[in-house]
């Protein structure tokens, strides 16, 4: 595995990871992720550093450790660390809901689940003008479906 990919999957695993800290009501800091990630490790506790580390993209856990992560956030560990499995898209009912659901990847392809995956890394402004702009394309489609039957 070459150096930008393992980057690249960093980057993937810090986003998975701060949606499902977001979804369980936590807030996404190194602080309070280090200290959350303790209380349920029976190893050598982690540091600050290393869980800033995972929130920035610049390294994933072991196995053992995410295995912990996935448990505690109710994600799978195949999700967290690689973003497939049963938990392909891990998503909010509405932005600040702690509600969260589950895409299926069995009834979509691969790029309509990482078109979702994409959706909920974006920011929550952003995420409302994606909406927006949906909202206003099914609305012209609507209106030319009742024009046609009319």
């Amino acid at each position: 595995m070459s150096i930008p990919e393992k980057a690249l999957q960093a980057e993937s695993f810090a986003g998975r990871l701060r949606i499902a800290l977001e979804n369980k009501g936590k807030k996404p800091s190194p602080t309070s992720l280090e200290r959350e990630f303790n209380l349920r490790w029976r190893g050598n506790p982690v540091s600050v550093h290393a869980t800033r580390k995972w929130l920035m993209g610049l390294s994933v856990p072991t196995m053992d450790k995410l295995a912990i992560l996935a448990r505690w956030l109710d994600v799978s560990e195949e999700w967290l660390r690689w973003g497939s499995g049963a938990d392909a898209a891990l998503v909010a009912a509405e932005p600040g809901a702690r509600k969260a659901f589950v895409v299926q990847t069995g009834s979509q392809g691969q790029e309509e689940s990482s078109l979702v995956q994409d959706y909920w890394l974006l920011s929550r402004a952003d995420r409302q003008v994606v909406r927006a702009v949906l909202e206003a394309l099914l609305r012209e489609r609507r209106k030319q479906t009742d024009d046609k039957g009319a």
